[in-house]
């Protein structure tokens, strides 16, 4: 029968691996609006400047000449800003999968754990019962290692497309 002091082992693994996956989010999500919000003030000064160069214009010339000013740098900023975009999202990406990989051995075996004793106290005649769970367990192990191998996979892609560029 499983224990009082198991149940809690497991909901304790599945808790962490849950936290670790949500910290490496928000610290994700958090580098993202830093990101944002200095894209803003960069583009929103810059933006300033040009509209008053273009309102002090004198002739057309000097119009185009303000706004060729301001798109150079914003294409550059753009291009910047995607960089720094993806470089974010590959980090998170990676953290993510780390934090899975580690807690996931973890929770893995505490099913394991769980597993064996329903096993072990499975009344006569439960084989069928018995050969669901076992099942079950099974194929939520095997979810669970194919979503692993999957992002490994997608974070390694993105990586290596990114140190081509």
């Amino acid at each position: 029968m499983m224990t009082l002091e198991q149940l809690g082992l497991l909901q304790r693994s599945q808790l962490e691996a849950w936290l670790a996956v949500t910290e490496e989010t928000v610290d994700g999500v958090n580098r993202l609006i830093g990101l944002n919000l200095q894209a803003f003030k960069a583009g929103f000064g810059e933006t300033g400047q040009c509209l008053h160069e273009a309102a002090d214009a004198q002739d057309p010339g000097q119009w185009w000449s303000a706004q060729a000013r301001y798109l150079q740098p914003a294409g550059e900023r753009v291009s910047g800003y995607t960089r720094n975009l993806v470089e974010i999202g590959v980090q998170t990406q990676n953290a993510i999968t780390r934090a899975l990989q580690r807690h996931g051995d973890e929770v893995r075996r505490q099913w394991g754990f769980v597993t064996e004793n329903f096993v072990d106290a499975a009344p006569p005649g439960a084989e069928a019962a018995i050969r669901f769970l076992k099942a079950s367990v099974g194929l939520e192990v095997a979810a669970a290692e194919a979503a692993e191998e999957a992002v490994a996979e997608v974070s390694d892609a993105i990586a290596k497309d990114e140190a081509s560029h």
